[in-house]
């Protein structure tokens, strides 16, 4: 028999239960209680509005954002996004042997109809348009013959043939591309192929009508003939017999022949380029291609509309597009019987995006399901200030008898009504912000969910520890072995919380978030971070006694109230709701502050990666050019890329990519923020030590140094192998910008010394310094279209619309958890209104000034604030440093590699500043609610007041 003596406490009254009651008089009790916290009770139904409409904006946010960035990426793209089919047009008699046969005009016309029709099914979903044209290629004009009439007899006429060299004439065709007659005549049909075949056969010229500038530029008049030639090396005699102008100059089909009205005429060193388009009618392409035995290019162009692009299109209609050149004859028909090209460079700008799509929306759903999480502990903490308001009500009624479960019901009704017009509000508010938004997200279940529940569950806890029956041991031993399965059970779940976390950590990282082709939010990468703020929760409140043992330490020698407040509020328990609320709101802040920041320097650091320089030239740099630039105090250095150059080791063969730059180039690179250029200094210095007759030497990477077995090494650069010796690895190379290697890195100094069969020119430049792109731009003779600047490259990245989404979606997201931290706060002080009320009259009696209110406020809130923003740092920096390398930092950033974690200080100290006045905020409040307080009215009502 056990010698354990058990005492049983029971409830007051075993009687009937009046609380119970029927459904119109809880019905009534319900209205009554509303009414009388009909304040408190709006303010917890717009918190949940507030949560709702972040529940539904969010990820509406999120979906426009990768939508649109998708869209975006074909904008970026530019006119090479565009589909271009090409087939041949006119000479339909060929025979593909000895000639090429085209399609017959006739069919061309309606050929980007078909095209269209043909395009796989994703791909025409998001077409805009279509349009065609044919534009030949340029053919030479041999001569030009004059009919001059002599002063002495006017019909008589002087024939004189005068040779060109360096006239083209190129034929244009387009049903758009209308002309109306100047002067002259528009020109008749032209001769039948069959009508001069045969012996002795003579080709008539066949009539065309020209612009006025390109017969100004090409000395050309009405009656003057031109002899052109094909590459085949078929001729024709054309007769100027008009001049024609656009009828509608700013149609669009004359996009596709700028040469109509604005021929080139270039002059050159010693030789002229002068060309202009010809438009021809349909019956004169198909004859002017029949006797010079060639087709003309015809071009069907089918837009994209941007707006029609979204992350699930991208993804397929760039799988759609890499499979369409293999079966472009699909797109003009089966029985077209001609080549068919595909052209297009939007595959390669949406296959490039679904990923960094993904990177954006782990990123995006980290910080949306953190406020959302925020917002739904605040909805908590704002039920249990309901129940501090009810507490009195619940204890009188388990005092008459009423159950936990009729309590709990009660308070499951107040808080389903306060749900339903939360959601209302907040779902009215989704809609109107954000027209068509989905209302079934799953965050939107977690807000109704915890607004529904928090109430009913926290007020059967609070009524089931308010006269319940309960058995206790009577000796010490029974006691502290209860008491110590009790910390075991804490431990427990303390424990389990610690490695739930971390193994979702480490099942998101394995995973991998940019495996995942995830819609909207990703609910196990959302939960992760949330995961993590409450281990982190755990931890601090394990450890918050170690420095409160400090403050009391030090309240003990502390004379006077203060001490004796802060001793008291020491020793009390963190409040563990209001600690959770203030990690994830801080932890939230923090992560996404460090985001933007880590991308940020991660892009300032890619742009040096991808270009190389503050300016990068893709084209010869003269010494002459190169002085001007270095008179203005930048750094230029020159040399020569060569990709897929031939490489010979031994009798060995490889490809590979030769670099060559000059001595100015580690500087170049210590400017792009490269610490450790070492290796290219000796290399230079080895080769300036080195007898002009030994091979040259050189840095290769890992793959070209197992080839390299015989040490037997030489380069195809000129037509010539040019010997060079290897001697080390190549650990700095242009992967940023050029292509993935293998790289062979020369001097170029000493390569330019070698002995070429053919001329070879400098093909590359860097420039730095300040103004380097100014300087750039100013010096003559440099293609524009060859220069890549660095802040160019910066502009484009940081102006996407995906960064600026991620950007806007964090801002957004650091505004709501500040507003969610205050309701935190001020709920919190709200909470122990009255119990600070009472401790503050009962102090007062004993002679302390009215003045200590502050402090016992300032006592309460600072340690909570204090180790909320601990535990919201830590949290914050646990996200991004155990998930940076599944948020896809890489991609956004554009660079080689993680970018390092980065703080923003200024954001940061903007954020600290914020805590520090909402707590001033929440102090005041404080301050304002008991200074009408009457010591006599506190102590005469006492608890029941």
């Amino acid at each position: 028999m056990s010698d354990t003596t058990m005492i049983e406490v029971t409830p007051p009254s075993a009687g009937p239960r009046p609380g119970n009651g029927t459904l119109a008089a809880m019905g009534l009790l319900v209205r009554r209680r509303l009414w009388r916290d009909r304040w408190l009770v709006t303010s917890s139904a717009l918190i949940v509005a507030m949560a709702t409409l972040l529940a539904l904006a969010g990820p509406a946010l999120v979906s426009r954002t990768v939508d649109d960035g998708a869209a975006d990426a074909v904008t970026a793209a530019g006119p090479g996004a565009d589909i271009f089919v090409t087939v041949p047009v006119g000479n339909p008699g060929g025979d593909n042997v000895s000639s090429i046969r085209g399609l017959p005009a006739e069919d061309f016309q309606g050929m980007g109809d078909t095209v269209v029709e043909h395009l796989p099914k994703r791909t025409s979903s998001v077409v805009a348009g279509h349009d065609s044209w044919v534009l030949s290629r340029p053919a030479p004009i041999g001569w030009i013959t004059t009919a001059d009439a002599t002063a002495d007899d006017a019909e008589a006429e002087d024939v004189v043939k005068k040779p060109r060299v360096g006239d083209y004439f190129q034929f244009g065709f387009s049903p758009e591309a209308e002309v109306t007659l100047v002067d002259g005549h528009l020109p008749g049909p032209p001769p039948s192929l069959e009508d001069v075949t045969g012996p002795g056969g003579v080709v008539p010229p066949i009539e065309i009508a020209i612009s006025q500038e390109v017969a100004d530029t090409l000395e050309l008049a009405i009656g003057d003939q031109a002899q052109v030639s094909s590459a085949a090396g078929e001729s024709l005699i054309l007769e100027v017999v008009g001049i024609v102008a656009p009828q509608d100059p700013n149609a669009d089909a004359w996009n596709h022949f700028p040469e109509f009205d604005h021929p080139v005429d270039v002059e050159g060193a010693g030789s002229n380029l002068r060309r202009g388009t010809v438009i021809v009618s349909q019956e004169s392409l198909t004859g002017i291609s029949a006797f010079l035995r060639t087709p003309f290019p015809g071009i069907v162009r089918v837009a994209v509309d941007p707006d029609k692009m979204t992350l699930n299109l991208a993804s397929s209609v760039a799988s759609e597009l890499r499979e369409l050149p293999g079966n472009a004859k699909d797109l003009v028909g089966p029985d077209a019987g001609v080549t068919v090209t595909v052209t297009t460079s939007l595959d390669d700008a949406l296959a490039q995006y679904p990923a960094r799509a993904r990177a954006a929306l782990a990123q995006m759903s980290v910080i949306i399901a953190g406020v959302v999480s925020v917002a739904a502990v605040v909805i908590a903490l704002m039920a249990a200030l309901v129940l501090t308001r009810r507490e009195s009500d619940i204890a009188l009624e388990r005092a008459r008898g009423s159950s936990v479960a009729s309590t709990a019901l009660r308070l499951f009704v107040e808080s389903l009504l306060v749900t339903i017009v939360g959601l209302g509000i907040g779902i009215a508010a989704a809609l109107v912000l954000s027209p068509g938004v989905a209302t079934s997200r799953g965050l939107l279940w977690v807000v109704a969910l915890v607004s529904a529940l928090s109430a009913p569950v926290l007020g059967a806890l609070q009524a089931r520890r308010m006269w319940a029956g309960r058995r206790e041991a009577a000796n010490r031993q029974d006691r502290a072995k209860a008491a110590k399965g009790r910390r075991a059970r804490r431990l427990t779940l303390e424990a389990l919380t610690l490695v739930v976390a971390g193994v979702a950590v480490v099942s998101l990282r394995g995973r991998g978030v940019l495996q995942t082709a995830t819609k909207g939010i990703d609910p196990f990468l959302a939960a992760t971070p949330v995961l993590l703020a409450l281990a982190v929760v755990v931890i601090v409140v394990r450890l918050y006694p170690l420095p409160m043992r400090v403050i009391q330490a030090l309240a003990r020698r502390t004379r006077g109230v203060a001490g004796v407040i802060t001793l008291a509020k020491a020793r009390e328990r963190i409040p563990v709701l209001p600690l959770l609320g203030m990690t994830l709101a801080i932890g939230i802040a923090v992560a996404g502050g460090l985001l933007v920041s880590t991308v940020q320097a991660g892009q300032e650091q890619a742009s040096w990666d991808r270009v190389g320089a503050d300016v990068r030239i893709d084209s010869e740099v003269t010494d002459e050019q190169a002085n001007r630039l270095e008179a203005q105090g930048l750094i230029v250095s020159r040399g020569l890329y060569k990709p897929n150059a031939n490489l010979a080791f031994g009798s060995e063969y490889s490809e590979g990519t030769v670099f060559a730059m000059d001595r100015n180039y580690p500087t170049i690179l210590s400017r792009a923020g490269v610490e450790d250029v070492s290796s290219l200094v000796e290399l230079y210095d080895a080769a300036a030590a080195a007898n002009a007759d030994d091979p040259i030497p050189a840095l290769a990477s890992q793959d070209l140094i197992d080839v390299d077995v015989h040490a037997d090494a030489s380069a195809y650069v000129g037509r010539a192998y040019i010997p060079v010796a290897i001697t080390g690895l190549a650990v700095i190379t242009p992967d940023g910008w050029g292509n993935e290697g293998p790289y062979l890195l020369v001097p170029a100094e000493q390569l330019f010394a070698s002995e070429f069969k053919e001329p070879v020119a400098m093909n590359i430049a860097f420039v730095s310094g300040p103004g380097a792109a100014d300087a750039v731009a100013a010096e003559a003779g440099i293609d524009p279209t060859t220069v890549t600047t660095r802040d160019a490259w910066l502009a484009s990245t940081k102006d996407s619309v995906l960064i600026g989404g991620v950007e806007r979606a964090i801002a957004i997201a650091v505004v709501a958890v500040g507003v969610l931290a205050a309701v935190a706060l001020l709920v919190t002080i709200l909470r122990g209104v009255r119990e600070r009320g009472r401790a503050l009259s009962m102090l007062r009696t004993q002679g302390m000034g009215s003045g200590y209110g502050w402090w016992l406020a300032l006592a309460e809130l600072a340690p909570l604030t204090l180790a909320g923003v601990v535990g919201g740092a830590v949290a914050g920096l646990a996200i991004m440093w155990l998930l940076g390398e599944t948020l896809g930092l890489k991609l956004l950033s554009g660079g080689l590699g993680e970018p390092p974690l980065t703080a923003n200080w200024t954001f940061l100290a903007i954020v600290g500043g914020g805590i520090v006045l909402l707590l001033f905020l929440a102090v005041a409040a404080e301050v304002l609610t008991h200074r009408r307080n009457k010591l006599s009215e506190v102590l005469r009502w006492g608890e029941s007041r």
